[in-house]
């Protein structure tokens, strides 16, 4: 489990300069409200409260919803991160189809759900993906602060992502700053590292600086990703595969692409180069190495997953 001191990717899957101090808010009352804004429509069915827009900082992007079983005690929280190559996507879209049956489980279950927005590695303030990761900080910061007023135990959260946001779900997840009441963590199609240079020993044929010198938007990308000139220090704060330790929460590994080819006819394939098996395949190996628990759609559906370690 290590720890990050400094401020903090750029292919798949920022905040803003000036944070603002994440507040206590009252508890919840007859006419729901929280922080100002009031109960909506959710996008669920059920016996729910919504809170749609929820500032958590300062940056355009921080915001975040919330789904409450309402009236009823709310056995954790899952937080949840889009994907979108952290330069797009959207909080909504946990609320599609294909993460369906995952909702549908955890509202049955009484498990309460924040689906967060963050800023991408384009905005014109952005320090990279050490940006979108510590947005990822910060909204986990103001679960906790807040979670009394939610009426939701501190100690009983998971932090789940799709791609992009599973990276910020691994990198916040284990690491002790941000992992204290954290129970598991669930990544879907996620990357191993964001030390983009140790792709080349995963991939047969890939070699990072021959794309970089030969694609000036794979370039420009990179130097996005890494806010600026890529160094091993940053690099080394990026490499979340060399945090597991047996200490950390349990891990969900989901990563369905099973190519092993990164090119097709000369053209890079991007989906395999971020969602390879290879990438869970690194993050399973140093969890066995380490004995850390780990599970996967082996052996169980991801909803599943999290109502083992929030309900048991």
């Amino acid at each position: 489990m290590k720890k990050i001191f400094a401020p903090l990717l750029f292919f798949i899957l920022v905040a803003s300069c000036n944070k603002t101090e994440n507040t206590i808010a009252p508890p919840i009352v007859e006419t729901p409200s929280f922080r100002g804004i009031l109960n909506s429509e959710a996008p669920f069915s059920g016996d729910l409260l919504f809170f749609k827009d929820v500032p958590y900082g300062s940056g355009e992007r921080n915001k975040l919803d919330l789904i409450l079983p309402k009236g009823k005690e709310i056995q954790g929280m899952v937080i949840f991160f889009h994907g979108g190559s952290f330069q797009f996507g959207k909080k909504e879209d946990l609320y599609g189809d294909e993460l369906n049956s995952l909702v549908t489980v955890m509202i049955n279950s009484n498990i309460a759900i924040a689906s967060v927005a963050y800023s991408f590695i384009t905005d014109s303030n952005s320090q990279g993906v050490f940006s979108s990761l510590e947005d990822g900080s910060d909204a986990i910061e103001f679960i906790r602060q807040n979670s009394a007023s939610l009426n939701i135990p501190s100690d009983k959260i998971v932090l789940a992502g799709v791609s992009a946001g599973a990276g910020i779900a691994l990198w916040n997840g284990l690491q002790e700053e941000t992992n204290d009441e954290v129970e598991g963590i669930v990544a879907l199609y996620t990357q191993s590292t964001y030390d983009l240079y140790k792709w080349n020993d995963l991939f047969s044929g890939f070699d990072l600086d021959s794309i970089r010198a030969t694609d000036p938007e794979i370039e420009e990308l990179f130097s996005l990703f890494y806010g600026g000139e890529y160094n091993t220090e940053k690099a080394s704060q990026l490499d979340f595969s060399e945090y597991i330790d047996a200490n950390d929460p349990s891990l969900y590994l989901y990563n369905p692409t099973y190519e092993d080819d990164v090119f097709e006819a000369d053209t890079l394939n991007l989906d395999v180069l971020f969602h390879s098996f290879k990438h869970a395949d690194v993050l399973r190996a140093k969890a066995t190495e380490v004995g850390l628990d780990f599970s996967g759609a082996y052996k169980e559906f991801p909803q599943y997953f999290i109502t083992r370690i929030l309900l048991d």
